[in-house]
């Protein structure tokens, strides 16, 4: 169950510090490509894991 949750949330959310729930993956030729919403409203682009832009919420 921990794995299963673990899974479903994306990297901290830079403006909050929470975990952003991922809403989509994709492939491409830089890594995984994927958007995360996190509580505070914000959508994260994350690259490869790591976080590399977000919305002003």
């Amino acid at each position: 169950m921990i794995n299963e949750i673990a899974a479903e949330t994306g990297p901290d959310c830079p403006a909050c510090g929470r975990a952003g729930v991922t809403a989509s993956t994709h492939g491409s030729a830089e890594g995984t490509v994927g958007y995360a919403r996190c509580g505070c409203g914000r959508w994260l682009v994350v690259l490869a894991g790591r976080v590399i832009g977000f919305t002003m919420g």
